[in-house]
Order: structure tokens, then sequence, then C-alpha cells
């Protein structure tokens, strides 16, 4: 499979360009959520990504069928304005789509850090799927997973969508259809952690933050 880049947010980050991870120091702190204890999972239609740049439509699509809304790749690539020059979709657009469609069921989305941070990172995916029971997004540097290394950096956008406490794991889809990489991989949240691909220099979070805010009166 050739290189994608995936912007997520100035970049989902690159799903070719040798891309340099931010240094940790420079990642705000998260608010740390309750971590629900022992395992949690939800169940997800898994699918390949369409072309080698479409891993945040492929994401979307995915996360957006649990939330009971059916789009395809091409009609999201197309709202979430993914470039083909590029080979890119901006992170700001991802969240905005994503929360067109979930926000009038009471959801929202928004990108938070979790580089370098289990605690927090385990913090969030509990919170989607321990309690609110659904998946959600995490941007990495796609080639630093342990299944799909590679030399050169390139952003990428995977499904988070079970953990277990105990043993400090997370459940991922990757929909990168390079032999090997697409389907389900259980990952230490350290390691996942390691390779999430925030942009502090931006403002973006590799996390995407899944709530269901109070109603406002």
């Amino acid at each position: 499979m050739r290189s994608a880049r995936l912007v997520l947010g100035a970049a989902l980050a690159a799903c070719v360009l040798p891309i340099a991870a931010p240094p940790a120091a420079a990642v705000p702190p998260t608010a740390r959520l309750l971590v629900p204890a022992g395992t949690g999972s939800v169940g997800i239609k898994g699918q390949a990504q369409r072309t080698s740049y479409y891993c945040a439509p492929a994401s979307a699509s995915i996360v957006l069928r649990a939330f009971g809304v059916k789009r395809g790749q091409d009609q999201l690539a197309e709202e979430m304005k993914t470039s083909a020059a590029a080979r890119s979709t901006k992170r700001e657009d991802v969240v905005a789509v994503l929360n067109a469609y979930v926000g009038p069921k009471g959801y929202r989305f928004r990108l938070a850090y979790a580089k370098d941070d289990p605690a927090a990172l385990m913090a969030q995916v509990s919170q989607a799927v321990g309690v609110l029971g659904r998946p959600t997004i995490v941007a990495v540097l796609g080639n630093r997973l342990p299944w799909s290394r590679k030399k050169r950096d390139f952003g990428h956008a995977i499904v988070a969508y079970g953990y277990d406490t105990a043993k400090g794991t997370i459940t991922v889809w990757d929909p990168n259809p390079r032999r090997g990489a697409t389907g389900t991989h259980v990952i230490p949240a350290k390691d996942l952690a390691a390779v999430v691909f925030d942009l502090p220099g931006k403002g973006l979070g590799g996390m995407f933050e899944l709530s269901k805010p109070l109603p406002s009166r």
C-alpha cells in the first residue's frame, strides 16, 4: 500500500511526508476521567479504507454506524473535504462532520491529548466504550504501530472499541488495507499512547474524546 497522508486537523495527519512527533513536554495536560474497572467492548462492523488516504472517512463510517448512522466512505470524504491532491483529511473537519451526525443524538466529539499518557488514553477509551457504549477514533503515526512498521512517518486514523484495565490493553480496528494491518488488534495502552499523533502546536489532540453533555436548560 502506498503511504497516505491524513491530516486530521491541520493534518489527521498524513494517511507521506516525514512528520516529526511533537515533544511530550509541549502536550497540554488532559483532564482525568473515571476509568470503569474491568473490560468493555462494543460491536462494530469493520471495513478497510477504499483508498490509501481514506483512513479518516473509513474510521468515521465505522464509528457512525455504532450510532445508527450509515454513511459510506465516499460521502464522508466529500463532507470532510478529504483531499486527493494532499492525500489528507483535516481532523477539525472530521470532528465537525462527526458532530453534525451525533450532535442531534446528544453526543459530542472533541480532540484531546493522550500522547505518552496511557492513563489518559485508557480513560478516554473506557469513557466512550464502557460508559457511553460507543467506539471512538484515535489519530496515530501509522508506521509506528507494531503491525505496520515502516521507516517513513505517516498520519493515520484507527478505531478504538474495547479495553481491559487489568491487562492495560486497548482493542482497535485498523482500516489500513495493507495485508496484515487490516482488522482487529489488541495493543498495550502504553504502546498505543506512544504513537498517538498529537499536534499541540496547532492546538489539536490525537484522541477523539466522546461525551454526552447534559442538555442546557
